[in-house]
């Protein structure tokens, strides 16, 4: 289970929808996209602005939209690839689609979820507890059935840093197996140029790099900016004796 993190505007949604696009036409793997930030045809719409078009892989049901959004506006049609929930304010309802659909579509060891995003959907779940457990002993279940279970990998986009959730972050954090972190550069930021970079801060079992990577969101979608890597030498620094 895997969360990319950062705050507003810095990329999280292109290098998602980058990452979920590449797994349905290169790997031909079925995904799952849990949308509560929006309707399923604005992740359409989203996509198509980068030349991935979904249409494909909607038709031959290689892709399904869990819709947690589409309750506020309380649709008369849904389409045949999408799974309205009539109140993602209860978890247990949305984990109960989720995992219908996941069998459904053979989703062992195969395959992806994304969430877009684990911040809206926080802000949903009901209050009959104390709120920061009922968000974490939802990701624990999704982590525990998904990724565990079933060899399914989530990915999952969190807005940061949001005071109302600043407790929940490093608790959030401990129980996901990888974290992207996604960020404007702080010293161009100072200079008034939103400068976009991600690094991976955390990846379980898997050998990783984590410096921090420039990018920028072109017609195409994510694009690298090369600049020069850090290197960490063991030597020591030499000093220059005066004469």
């Amino acid at each position: 289970m895997m969360i990319l993190a950062g705050e507003l505007g810095t990329g999280k949604s292109v290098l998602m929808g980058e990452l979920f696009y590449n797994i349905l036409k290169k790997r031909k793997e079925p995904c799952i996209y849990v949308n509560f930030e929006g309707p399923p045809i604005a992740v359409e719409q989203d996509m198509e602005a980068f030349g991935w078009d979904l249409t494909p892989f909607l038709e031959s049901g290689q892709l399904r939209f869990l819709d947690c959004f589409s309750f506020r506006m309380e649709p008369t049609k849904v389409p045949p690839y999408a799974h309205y929930v009539k109140d993602p304010r209860d978890l247990h309802s949305v984990t109960s689609a989720l995992f219908n659909m996941m069998e459904e579509m053979k989703m062992i060891g195969r395959g992806a979820v994304f969430v877009d995003s684990l911040t809206e959907m926080f802000t949903l779940v009901q209050e009959d507890r104390p709120l920061i457990f009922n968000m974490l002993d939802g990701v624990k279940s999704w982590r525990a059935k998904g990724p565990k279970e079933k060899l399914v990998p989530f990915f999952c986009s969190h807005h940061t840093p949001l005071r109302a959730y600043a407790d929940l972050d490093d608790l959030l954090f401990y129980v996901v197996d990888g974290i992207l972190d996604i960020r404007f550069n702080p010293g161009f930021a100072d200079r008034g140029l939103l400068v976009k970079q991600f690094r991976v801060r955390k990846m379980k079992g898997a050998p990783h790099e984590t410096y921090w990577v420039t990018f920028s969101v072109t017609s195409k979608g994510v694009t690298e900016i090369p600049l020069p890597v850090p290197v960490l030498s063991t030597e020591k620094p030499r000093t220059t004796r005066k004469k």
